[in-house]
Formats: structure tokens, C-alpha cells, sequence
């Protein structure tokens, strides 16, 4: 797991200079382009038949986006979690690693100078696996969220107040059988705040609550 963790970390910062430089070159000719690196650290209520369990997640993940004429920005990415589902009363406490890819849609309508809306629409597929040599277990689920939020700029630093409503359809695969599992409350919301360091680039932390709470920490450079 720790080697798969570091050929990940090293192929993120590879091709994050590789396609910043890119777009150093090429900017101009097509367009908005956008790089970043996110680090999260998640927790989340999923509803499994038997009852509510608590899964704890953290993740990296490297992304990338082109912004259309119509200042549709449309990315995608690609990430590594490693996570921990707590056991109920009828199951054992599981942890698993894994790898995930993801495609997202953002909109940004600016009202005025300082303030703009945005909207995000994300979907996400997630494949992970334990690593015990006996009683396997294996753990998949598919993510789509849907977020819309109002930023205020000042100077260097925006904060920007969200709302997000996620669906999740997962299941859990071992020895005993296939367990399914949903998201208990669909509903987060949380804060952003940016620091930008040059015009294009920035430091984004992010702290979220509700259904799926904890805490993003972004770097990332959009043209």
C-alpha cells in the first residue's frame, strides 16, 4: 500500500509541472485550463441494511479541466483513498485502499467584481480492496453530487458558503456475501476559503458538515 501511495504522490507532482508547463506554452490558444491537487480527510454515515455505520476516508487525488467557450469548466481525475468502515452489531470493522477516477462539471456566473455563483456537478467512481490473506473483502460504490455556492473576493483571499446534496451507491463483497450501502443523510454544507499566492494559483481550505463532513486541502493554478 505504501509503495502504490508513492508512485501515485510521484506521477501527481509529474504531471502537475508537466501540464503547468503546458499551459504556460499554451494558454493563450486554449483557453482556461486548470490544474490542482486535493487532499481530504472524510467522514460519512452510510445506511447498510443492518443499521448506520460510520466510514472514515482519506484520499489524494490530481485533476485536471479545460474551460469551454461558455465558461463551462469540464475536468477530471484521478486519486488513491484509503478508508475504514466501523463494524455494527452483525459486522466487522473493515479498512480498505483503493484507487478512484472522477468527472466534474463547474460553472461560475460572475454577478459583479467581487462576488460570483458556482455550481458543481460531480461524479465519481470508487474500487477498493482490504489487504487480509484470508476473508476478503472487497468495496466499490459510485458518487454523484451536486454543489452550489456564492464567493466574495478580496484582493487575495475569497470565501465562498456552500450547500451540497450527494447520492452514493456502494456495496461491501466478502466471505459471507454482498452487503449494499446508501448515503444516511444526503445533505452537507460547509465553507471555502481561497489564498491566492500568484493570480492564477491559490491554497484552498475547505471545512464541510452535515451528511459527509471533514476538511479539504487543494492547491491548484487555473489560467
Amino acid at each position: 500500500m505504501l509503495v502504490r501511495f508513492k508512485l501515485l504522490v510521484i506521477l501527481f507532482l509529474y504531471a502537475g509541472q508537466a501540464k503547468a508547463d503546458w499551459m504556460r506554452n499554451d494558454s493563450t490558444e486554449t483557453g482556461l485550463t486548470g490544474v490542482s491537487v486535493e487532499l481530504a480527510n472524510i467522514d460519512a454515515d452510510w445506511e447498510f441494511d443492518s443499521g448506520v455505520r460510520e466510514a472514515r476516508i482519506n484520499s489524494i487525488a490530481f485533476k485536471i479541466e479545460d474551460k469551454t467557450a461558455t465558461d463551462l469548466s469540464v475536468g477530471g481525475g484521478i486519486g488513491y483513498f484509503d478508508m475504514r468502515v466501523d463494524g455494527g452489531s452483525s459486522a466487522d470493522t473493515r479498512k480498505f485502499d483503493g484507487e478512484y477516477f472522477q468527472f466534474y462539471l463547474r460553472q461560475e456566473i460572475r454577478i459583479s467584481e467581487r462576488t460570483s455563483l458556482h455550481g458543481l456537478f460531480n461524479y465519481s467512481y470508487n474500487d477498493g480492496r482490504d489487504n487480509k490473506d484470508d476473508d476478503r473483502a472487497d468495496i466499490d460504490w459510485t458518487e454523484a453530487s451536486l454543489e452550489i455556492g456564492a464567493n466574495l473576493r478580496f484582493s487575495n483571499f475569497g470565501i465562498t458558503p456552500f450547500a451540497a446534496y450527494y447520492d452514493i451507491d456502494g456495496d461491501i463483497s466478502d466471505d459471507d456475501g454482498t452487503v449494499a450501502f446508501e448515503m444516511d443523510d444526503p445533505v452537507s454544507q460547509g465553507i471555502r476559503f481561497d489564498i491566492y499566492t500568484e493570480p492564477t494559483a491559490f491554497i484552498r481550505i475547505v471545512f464541510q458538515s452535515g451528511g459527509q463532513s471533514g476538511g479539504y486541502l487543494i492547491f491548484a493554478r487555473r489560467y
